[in-house]
Order: C-alpha cells, then sequence, then structure tokens
C-alpha cells in the first residue's frame, strides 16, 4: 500500500516550488560539467535506442561468459544479431552475414565480441579483487564521494559455494577496515549530524549465503542464513565497518525484511546503528513494509538506515506474475513508482529519528524533492545522503558533491560471470526508454518535463487513449485457470 502525501496545501506547494527551483539548480551543474562523454552518448543512442535489438544484445552478453569456444561465440553472435536483422542498418546485416565460421578470422571476432563486452562490463564493474576494490575507492574519495561495496553473485547454487561466498565477505571487510585506518579524514563523507559515519560500507544479499534459499521454507532458510550472517555482521561491528542488506527480487522481500529485524534485535546488534536496508518503491506494499519497519524501529530503541531505491527487476516481477496469474506486485507505469517514491520519502523524512533516509536514485525530480523536504522539516545538511550507481549519472554525483550533499556510489565487486545477471539489469536500467537518464541525458525531453511533478503525470496520462505498456498488462482472456498457490506468501 502506498503512503498518501498528507502536508498541508501550503506546505505542499512550497515544497513543490523549492523542488523545481533546486531541480533548475542540479541541471545547471550538470550543464556546466558538460554532461556524459560525447561518444558514449552516441553510441548508446545508436546502438540501443530499439527495444528489441537492445534485448537481441543483452542477451548475447547474458550468455557470453560461458561461450569458451571461439566459433560458439561467433554462432550466437550471428543468430542474436539476425533475428533482429530489418531493424539494423544494411551494412551491419551484411557483416554479420558473412561472419566466417572456422579459421583465423573466427579468432578475431570473437576476441572483439569478449573485448567489447568487457569493456562494457567494467564501466559497471570495476573491481574483482580487493586491491583493485582499495584503489577505486580511493579513487572515489579523492572525489568527495563515499562507496558501497557489493559482492557480485546471488542465488548460489552449492552449501560450498555459499561459504565461498561468505568467506569472501570477511576477506572484503577486513582488507577494507585494515587499510582504511590510515586514509586521511574527509569530514564531509565521515561525519553527519547524526554522529561518525563508518569510512566502510559494504552490501550483503541474503540469498549468497544459503543455496537453497526459499521463501516457502522461512525456518529452515532463517537458521542456514543467520548461521553464515552473524559471523559477519561480528566483523563488521568489530571493525567498524557499515552493513546494508540488499533487496532482492519481490519473492525474498519478506523473508529478507524477517532476517533483517530478527539478527537486528538480537542481544549484540539491539543497539547497532551502522546498518540498513534497501526498500523498492515500485512494491505496492512498500508503504506497508515501511510503516512495519518504523514501529519495529521504535521499540528497538536504535535507528536504522534505509535505502530508497525504485526497483530494478521490474520485467521479471511482471513476467512471473503474469505466468502464474498472481497480481503483480509491481506499479504497472513508471509515474506511480515515481509518486510513491516521493511519497516514502516523505515518511522516511518525517521518521528521520528512526530510519535514517538514503536516496538511492539519478533521478533529478527525486533528488530535488528530498532536499526540498529536507529544508521544509528543517534537517540539519547531511542528515540524509544520496546513493547512485558507478558508472552512471556522474555529472549528477558530482554537482550534488558541488552543493555540499554526501553522495555514496554502489561499487560492485567481483568475478564478470558471477556478475552478469547485474551487468545486465543495469544495462537494462540505463537504456530504458522510461529511464531518467536516457531521457534527460540522451534523449529530448526537456528540464521542466523531467522535472514534473509525477501525479502530473499519472493526470496527463489518465486522460490518454492508449497506454500500450499498460494495456498488456491488463488485458485477460475471458476465461482462465485458478491461479497457482504462491508458497512465499505467508498469508498463503
Amino acid at each position: 500500500m502506498s503512503i498518501p502525501l498528507t502536508m498541508p496545501v501550503e506546505r505542499s506547494t512550497a515544497v513543490e516550488e523549492r523542488t523545481r527551483a533546486i531541480g533548475r539548480q542540479i541541471f545547471s551543474l550538470v550543464r556546466e560539467s558538460g554532461g556524459e562523454g560525447w561518444l558514449e552518448a552516441r553510441l548508446m543512442d545508436l546502438t540501443l535506442r530499439d527495444e528489441r535489438v537492445k534485448a537481441e544484445l543483452f542477451r548475447f552478453v547474458d550468455v557470453l561468459p560461458v561461450l569458451s569456444d571461439d566459433r560458439q561465440v561467433v554462432l550466437h553472435l550471428r543468430e542474436y544479431l539476425l533475428s533482429v536483422q530489418h531493424r539494423l542498418p544494411i551494412w551491419l546485416v551484411n557483416v554479420v552475414r558473412q561472419m566466417p565460421d572456422e579459421g583465423w578470422p573466427v579468432e578475431i571476432v570473437a576476441t572483439l565480441a569478449r573485448f567489447g563486452a568487457s569493456r562494457m562490463a567494467k564501466r559497471f564493474i570495476p573491481a574483482s579483487n580487493v586491491p583493485q576494490a582499495l584503489h577505486m575507492v580511493k579513487q572515489l574519495r579523492k572525489r568527495s564521494m563515499a562507496f558501497t561495496v557489493d559482492l557480485l553473485g546471488e542465488a548460489v547454487l552449492s552449501e560450498a559455494e555459499a561459504d565461498r561466498y561468505a568467506a569472501e565477505y570477511h576477506t572484503l571487510i577486513e582488507g577494507l577496515a585494515d587499510a582504511a585506518r590510515a586514509w586521511s579524514s574527509v569530514p564531509m563523507l565521515d561525519n553527519s549530524p547524526a554522529g561518525p559515519i563508518p569510512r566502510i560500507n559494504v552490501s550483503v544479499k541474503l540469498s549468497s549465503l544459503f543455496s537453497q534459499f526459499d521463501p516457502a521454507s522461512p525456518e529452515g532458510t532463517t537458521t542456514a542464513v543467520l548461521g553464515r550472517l552473524r559471523p559477519i555482521l561480528q566483523s563488521a561491528r568489530r571493525r567498524g565497518v557499515f552493513v546494508n542488506f540488499d533487496m532482492e527480487q519481490f519473492a525474498y522481500k519478506d523473508l529478507t525484511l524477517a532476517i533483517f529485524r530478527s539478527v537486528l534485535s538480537e542481544a549484540e546488534f539491539a543497539d547497532w546503528t551502522d546498518v540498513g536496508l534497501a526498500i523498492q518503491a515500485y512494491l505496492e506494499s512498500s508503504g506497508d513494509d515501511l510503516r512495519a519497519l518504523v514501529q519495529w524501529a521504535q521499540r528497538r530503541g536504535a535507528p536504522v538506515w534505509v535505502r530508497l531505491v525504485k526497483g530494478a527487476y521490474w520485467d521479471y516481477e511482471t513476467v512471473v506474475a503474469r505466468q502464474n496469474g498472481w497480481p503483480l506486485p509491481v506499479y504497472a507505469r513508471k509515474a506511480q513508482t515515481d509518486a510513491n517514491y516521493e511519497a516514502l520519502t516523505a515518511f522516511l523524512i518525517a521518521n528521520h529519528a528512526h530510519l535514517r533516509p538514503a536516496i538511492a536514485s539519478h533521478n533529478i525530480r527525486s533528488i530535488a524533492h528530498a532536499l526540498a523536504l529536507a529544508e521544509s522539516y528543517l534537517l540539519p545538511p547531511r542528515l540524509l545522503e544520496f546513493q547512485m550507481l558507478y558508472g552512471m549519472a556522474d555529472p549528477i554525483k558530482t554537482s550534488l558533491v558541488a552543493m555540499g550533499q554526501r553522495v555514496r556510489v554502489y561499487t560492485p565487486y567481483g568475478q564478470l560471470l558471477p556478475g552478469m545477471a547485474y551487468l545486465v539489469r543495469r544495462l537494462l536500467e540505463n537504456t530504458s526508454n522510461e529511464s531518467f537518464l536516457r531521457a534527460g541525458m540522451h534523449g529530448h525531453a526537456t528540464e521542466e518535463h523531467l522535472l514534473m511533478n509525477p501525479l502530473q503525470n499519472l493526470e496527463i496520462q489518465s486522460t490518454s487513449r492508449h497506454d500500450p505498456r499498460n494495456a498488456v498488462l491488463v488485458q485477460r482472456p475471458s476465461f482462465v485457470n485458478e491461479a497457482m498457490v504462491d508458497f512465499t506468501r505467508a498469508d498463503q
């Protein structure tokens, strides 16, 4: 259930006006920074403007790490691109058709394909070991940006693999914490009105800690996950490291929330404040989750952080719900998610004593709205922070730093194969037709349109005679089978 905005009209109007003013300021700073690179913008526009072509390219990127034979690489590339040949320039179609099947040219084509995918991956996944991660986070701190390191990989397939992931978290925590002792202080990053901020910040996916992570077996899953999670939290607390719980697909949400509340209610962690959780605004249930979370934090007596994100599994959740005949857990339209994000932001800022807000968005409207709300509540500077993904929206990050805001960069760490799911989600997000980055930095939308209140967008859309994206979701045949029971839901 969404959280309605209940501000008085006068205050709401003032916040809206201030939101647009701050948004214009950010856009001005972005323009002064020069924006994204020219070549990057042109490649994105020319290569990924067609949704079908983009889908086939991402399918190829997704499968590439397991193609060890050069001939397989060429055959897959040809198959994916020729399936959309009518959407490609004729010269490119001819090149693809003439790709060799054997001999030394095959090696050249495969090498170029792997090189291109690796370049793309390194833009979003900058480190595969602790020394590389250390180098990257030092560079971020030189730019006055904080970080959180995310160990890539999810849905482990064996207990041995889960043990390796747990051990890797320990290695990451120990290695970064040891190095951080020699770092010079950056007050903008290391302090806030609420107290010191840990220099080291890591993000954990609970599904990587148990090979049989299953919401249909909450007790067994919780016991197994906590067996590996508690030592990680103990090490982090001992070394002064912040830990954030990532949120994954909808089916895992309730169990992730339950494990988060359970372990942080235990005596050794009950007063620990350097910990947080991600909440996805595209879920219709996110409002109820935040209400329950603030009530729990009040009983606990110590605040936690909330990383408020829009959500990166929209396509997956939509397909799964339609396949099983279940209600759609995510909002059907992006403007609905944007409106809910603003309502959840207002809730977090109103309850900042218990849930400390981390605004994770590349949308300038969403960022400006959070800043305007913080001003209206007279919050001191940097009580909340802004989080963005590594490799995306660098001009926006730089602009916020210039405005004196604390920016934290979500920095993936790991090998290409385990990180491929992350990479494809980032590519989908970065190149979606509805993406703010594509519309604002690589598209033709005006600043005033991008700063429009999402509730206004919803009003405009409701008067539209045809919304193709919604039409696909709401069409139903005259007869449908009874939906399968979703055993990941506690009420079922």
